[in-house]
């Protein structure tokens, strides 16, 4: 399936659905992480160092460059539906890229509750392609800890590592995680790429592995990384809509690389 089949009412769909357009999260909420962000707050950062070198003017101006604008006054940002679409392009050029190299892929998420199923998809998909799924401390307690001194560890659903403590999924934005994860792999030499969000891809991105990721309007880190050259891969869309949201995105990835593409597009 060619790039422009894909991109053809892509980006109305992203407006309709309410990934890309104008989006639920307030402005108030994208100006008061940019002050964070800029403050060097952990939980903004995602474990990237950018914010040492900007100012909020800086964080969104790589918003802008994202496609994430807003009008004086307005109530909520606006995520433009074809600069979506064209990120969503470019993710699915490197995915590609990692199947035809049958790559290591490392796949992680902060925000499991709404895009498992997402990441679990292009997993799977990616491992028929031939790929080898990283799960690297799987399962393993004690190495993990978040920082209230709480003992989690890293679970894979389906190919998918997330934050485990007391049994239950953790929302984290903390980059602490993926880089004990990437200390058990050897460090960027042991992965050739990560799909992932929040510090999970913030990490991955400071180590320097290729990373394709997800972030939200008011989670600036990775919009500023790739703002200052640091990578291509983000796409910025509501990254908490519910889980069946994200299956047309699942399938325009997909039908880069599977036989026959997939799903409906």
């Amino acid at each position: 399936m060619t790039p422009v089949t894909v991109a053809a009412g892509l980006a109305e769909y992203l407006s309709a659905s309410g990934l890309a357009g104008t989006v639920a999260t307030p402005v108030s909420s994208c100006v008061d992480n940019a002050r964070r962000l800029v403050a060097g707050d952990p939980d903004c950062t995602f474990g990237l160092s950018d914010w040492r070198a900007v100012d909020v003017d800086a964080v969104v101006a790589a918003l802008g460059a994202c496609g994430v604008t807003w009008d004086r006054g307005a109530v909520n940002p606006c995520v433009d539906p074809a600069a979506a679409a064209a990120a969503v392009l470019r993710q699915r050029e490197v995915l590609a890229r990692w199947a035809a190299q049958r790559a290591r892929v490392l796949l992680v998420t902060g925000h499991a509750f709404a895009l498992l199923p997402h990441y679990g998809g292009l997993a799977r998909a990616l491992a028929v392609a031939g790929c080898t799924i990283l799960e690297p401390l799987g399962g393993e307690r004690e190495r993990v800890r978040t920082p209230e001194g709480e003992v989690g560890s890293i679970r894979y659903f389906e190919g998918v590592g997330s934050l485990i403590v007391h049994g239950s999924l953790r929302h984290t934005h903390r980059p602490d995680y993926m880089e004990a994860v990437l200390a058990e792999v050897g460090g960027s030499s042991g992965v050739d790429g990560v799909i992932g969000d929040h510090g999970f891809a913030g990490a991955a991105v400071e180590a320097g592995v290729p990373t394709v990721s997800i972030a939200d309007v008011n989670d600036p880190a990775l919009p500023v990384a790739q703002f200052r050259g640091r990578t291509d891969g983000v796409l910025v869309i509501d990254d908490g809509l519910p889980p069946a949201v994200y299956q047309r995105l699942t399938d325009a990835l997909i039908s880069g690389f599977a036989p026959g593409g997939a799903g409906r597009l």
